[in-house]
């Protein structure tokens, strides 16, 4: 694997040098504003229209005097308006927006005069690349809204989901992000890497991103607090490396085309806390079985030591018990684990005071597993998913739909009988996408794991 580091360079070795500390207060420069959702003739009905606007970044922002120009009429915001992180600000208007959305122009300018965000129906200003297209949104109605928040794709709808999210009911985002955060092998630093799933992943690429730190752990990211940004054009992945600080981190990834934000959270926890030493993790794949390598140093504390797995990297579950001898010293431990879907390994370490820290994540490449007991057809799939699953008894069991960055989509519980059982799922509700499809029997807590994509 070729590692990849950000424009972002030992960002935490600079959070600890306290000259360098100025570099990183502007938490003004961390909110960013989009155009979120918008009324078009609702004045024909004798109501003003709206303009809503949404922080999608990872700190508040200060929109005084902000401009918002909307066809032939300007609104200047007034001062000392401050929009919060995530928070929505909606603005009416005293003219009709546009009807039709090739009438339709739509932009919103900072203090200085600076494009912060457009969009557009007429073809005369498509030309702009800084200028989001209405062209494409479907549907039926007056209102004018991002799929979920942020996001690049347009819908058109009779109800409005004012000041509250865009995301409805098994929409998902046009681009899955899925989040890795791990330790270095030699545990003094961490990392992030988030991976781009979609179809085609270089045209979202270059990446750009703000990354903040909460220098005092209080749980929020203001002026106090530290920010970098940074730039990374190689896809599919955004990493980085060298975060050498424990504590809490918030990101806002941002693609190439200025929209499909996603703010993500994440923590750097110290890689061990207690008396048990992690001096090493590592394992492999031989095609039959998982087979892992542990060496750890203790001072007889130990209570408990398990090998945890994951489908994504960030969801983990415990697949085994880990045999270890109850002496201090240093332990060389050798153990293998039969071979399933998930590919991403961690251990979790117990002590007599029921404190629990983790090793570093173990990616696995799993060539010539042994075959899934589930299939799905078709791949990609529609409005109609088909599944055949192999029971050992009359059971029950829960499918479960994950976009890849993790969050639950969809949820159903159906019946197996033993033997071959065919399962006919109606998945209109879920939006298109890669997902993560896993279905486990109550009596069994491994579960049978496909990457589907609706189309």
């Amino acid at each position: 694997m070729i590692v990849k580091n950000s424009n972002l360079s030992r960002l935490l070795i600079t959070l600890l040098i306290s000259v360098f500390a100025g570099v990183f207060s502007m938490a003004q420069a961390q909110g960013r504003v989009v155009i979120n959702e918008f009324s078009s003739g609702l004045s024909v009905k004798n109501t003003q229209d709206f303009i809503e606007l949404k922080n999608v970044g990872i700190s508040s922002v200060n929109i005084s005097n902000y401009i918002l120009n909307i066809n032939n009429e300007i609104i200047a915001f007034p001062k000392n308006t401050i929009l919060a992180e995530g928070g929505y600000y909606v603005v009416y208007t005293s003219k009709m927006i546009a009807k039709e959305k090739s009438n339709i122009s739509i932009s919103l300018t900072d203090s200085s005069s600076n494009l912060i965000d457009a969009i557009s129906g007429k073809s005369s200003e498509l030309n702009n690349s800084k200028i989001e297209s209405l062209i494409d949104a479907k549907g039926a109605g007056l209102i004018f809204a991002r799929k979920t928040d942020g996001d690049c794709t347009w819908m058109i709808d009779s109800t409005s989901t004012l000041g509250i999210s865009n995301q409805r009911n098994g929409s998902v985002s046009s681009v899955q992000i899925s989040k890795l955060v791990a330790m270095n092998n030699n545990c003094s630093s961490g990392k992030v890497n988030f991976t781009i799933e979609n179809a085609n992943p270089e045209k979202y690429f270059s990446v750009s991103y703000v990354l903040g730190f909460d220098a005092n752990n209080d749980g929020k990211f203001t002026a106090n607090d530290r920010f970098e940004k940074g730039k990374d054009s190689s896809a599919p992945v955004v990493e980085i490396n060298n975060l050498y600080s424990t504590g809490t981190y918030k990101i806002m990834l941002e693609p190439i085309n200025g929209c499909n934000q996603q703010v993500f959270d994440f923590k750097i926890d110290p890689c061990i806390t207690m008396a048990v030493r992690l001096k090493k993790f590592t394992g492999n794949n031989n095609g039959k079985v998982n087979n892992f390598n542990i060496e750890i140093e203790t001072d007889a504390d130990l209570k408990e030591l398990r090998l945890e797995a994951s489908i994504n990297g960030s969801q983990f579950e415990k697949v085994a018990n880990v045999p270890f001898e109850n002496r201090a010293g240093l332990q060389n431990i050798q153990f293998n684990s039969n071979p399933t879907q998930q590919s991403y390994f961690r251990i979790a370490m117990t002590d007599v005071n029921n404190k629990t820290t983790y090793s570093p994540i173990v990616h696995l490449n799993l060539t010539a597993q042994q075959p899934n007991k589930m299939t799905a057809s078709p791949n990609p799939f529609s409005d109609i998913l088909n599944l055949n699953v192999q029971s050992d008894k009359n059971e029950k069991a829960v499918v479960n739909f994950y976009a890849t960055n993790g969050a639950l989509a969809y949820s159903q519980t159906v019946d197996l009988t033993s033997g071959s059982n065919n399962i006919r799922l109606q998945t209109n509700q879920l939006q298109k996408g890669l997902y993560i499809v896993a279905i486990r029997n109550f009596s069994n807590q491994q579960p049978q794991i496909a990457r589907l994509m609706k189309g």
